[in-house]
């Protein structure tokens, strides 16, 4: 059991820090399809979103986060890859409940994305 965080979640606890996605709707993913987050200074927030490079301006409101002027790279990686690809880059558009831990980043919308922490 690792050690959880209850209560809202900060800018201050994501700055500077990476994940690596490794589930989806609890299943976990092809490392083919590997996916990452970063936050680094002011909220802003880049990744890869398994074939696109994407960024944006991170925002939290209680315990969503929103991420806003998000743009990306535009190339194509086949149908699976784009399709987990427009899930991810969706649900940070439109928002998701953030939960955080030490080891572990969950993003809740209308998928359920598990992020591990990268070092």
């Amino acid at each position: 059991m690792g050690c959880s965080s209850t209560g809202t979640v900060t800018s201050e606890q994501l700055k500077y820090t990476q994940w690596q996605l490794s589930k989806v709707n609890g299943l976990a993913i092809p490392v083919s399809q590997t996916a990452s987050l970063r936050f680094i200074e002011a909220m802003q927030v880049n990744g890869f979103a398994g074939c696109n490079k994407f960024f944006g301006e991170g925002a939290l409101s209680e315990d969503t986060l929103t991420v806003n002027k998000l743009g990306m790279t535009r190339k194509s990686c086949g149908e699976q890859v784009d399709a987990l690809e427009q899930q991810l880059l969706s649900t940070l558009k439109e928002g998701a409940a953030i939960t955080l831990t030490a080891e572990q980043l969950t993003l809740q919308g209308e998928q359920h994305f598990t992020f591990i922490a990268k070092n």
